[in-house]
This record gives structure tokens, sequence and C-alpha cells, in this order.
């Protein structure tokens, strides 16, 4: 049961993870781009929305270096 705590991140614990600031990880968590919910007045983040996160940004920045590379070809 406790288990599942361990999958359950503050803000704090975000920004370190993504080597950010914390005014950018609250960003991040207030546009919705990281999806997080309310625990009396803190945000509390699951490691899988940083995850998916994570993936959705390499994979936005893996497309557009390979948009601009086949642009410099033609």
């Amino acid at each position: 049961m406790y288990d599942d705590y361990n999958e359950i991140i503050t803000i704090e614990e975000l920004a370190a993870i993504l080597r950010i600031g914390m005014n950018s990880a609250y960003k991040l968590v207030h546009s919705g781009e990281i999806s997080s919910f309310r625990v009396n007045n803190s945000h509390r983040i699951q490691r899988s929305a940083v995850t998916d996160f994570i993936i959705s940004r390499s994979t936005s920045y893996s497309r557009l270096r390979r948009l601009l590379s086949e642009q410099c070809y033609t």
C-alpha cells in the first residue's frame, strides 16, 4: 500500500529532477504541461506525469531537429 507513495513527488522534487528552478516548475504545473493534484495547499505530481512530459519533450525536440536538418538539404 505505501509503495505507491514513492510514485508521488513535490514541486521541489520536480524542479530537482528536471534541473530547473522552482518558478519554472510551478509554471509547468500551472499551465497543465505536467498534471498534478492538490493535497491541502500544496501540489503533488505523479512520477509517471514527469516521465510523460520528458518523453513528449524529447520526441518534439528530435522531430524538430530532423525537420531542420531536412530543410538544410533542400
